[in-house]
């Protein structure tokens, strides 16, 4: 059997009780190659009381086979950072495993999707999200701006990243990207920041001059109700 387990946002303070209790009972594995993750793996061992071994984007990939192999002779934990389908990365893990008849059992966390709210803005107004890429090939961002624009939707902008090299794209970076492409103007005024950490609402010329921690993410507002506009301007 597999368990996806997600650590949520955070470090490994952020596990479920579920997560905890489960862990115990399996083979431990972890990857840490989709986000930044301020935990401590030491740490995480001790309170499920198992060794978690480190995963690498490869081991998953290009060496499923194997890795599915086990979770048919064991049950298997795979700590996931976030929430464990709330992007598609491991879909194709769950349904390659449930393909060849593995149970396979999800433990949800905090993800970024969610933890947004902690900008005031309203969830069910969140449109298309995008990812602004190191190419500089920004068609996909422009497409899921100008979409949600037309709706009055709010767009959540993940920026690039390769934490296996440990190369995390900052907020000037992708603000200057934005600016170049013309998909804002330094007056726009856009939220940034690290979600748990700081978080401001600014103009596009303020935010270039900060150092925010990364991984950060980028939101652009639609229209604001008039209690998003008073959350905001506490930020």
């Amino acid at each position: 059997m597999l368990y996806l387990i997600g650590l949520g946002i955070s470090d490994e303070k952020g596990i479920t009780l579920k997560g905890v209790e489960v862990a115990k009972t399996c083979d431990c594995f972890i990857e840490t190659y989709t986000s930044k993750w301020s935990g401590d793996l030491r740490n995480l061992e001790r309170m499920v009381g198992k060794e978690i071994k480190q995963l690498r984007r490869s081991d998953l990939e290009d060496n499923q086979k194997q890795f599915l192999e086990k979770c048919k002779k064991n049950h298997v934990a795979l700590f996931v950072l976030g929430d464990p389908l709330a992007a598609t990365t491991h879909a194709d893990l769950v349904l390659e495993a449930r393909s060849q008849g593995i149970r396979v059992e999800i433990i949800h966390n905090t993800s970024i999707f969610s933890a947004i709210g902690e900008t005031g803005l309203q969830l069910y107004k969140m449109g298309r999200t995008a990812t602004i890429p190191y190419s500089g090939k920004l068609e996909s961002v422009k497409d899921a701006i100008e979409g949600n624009k037309k709706l009055g939707l709010h767009t959540l902008l993940l920026l690039d990243l390769d934490a296996e090299m440990n190369i995390y794209m900052p907020v000037k970076n992708a603000l200057k990207l934005l600016l170049d492409n013309k998909l804002v103007t330094r007056s726009t005024k856009m939220i940034a920041g690290k979600i748990g950490d700081d978080i401001f609402y600014k103009t596009v010329s303020e935010l270039i001059e900060k150092d925010i921690e990364t991984p950060s993410i980028l939101i652009l507002p639609g229209k604001l109700h008039f209690k998003e506009k008073e959350f905001l301007e506490i930020l």
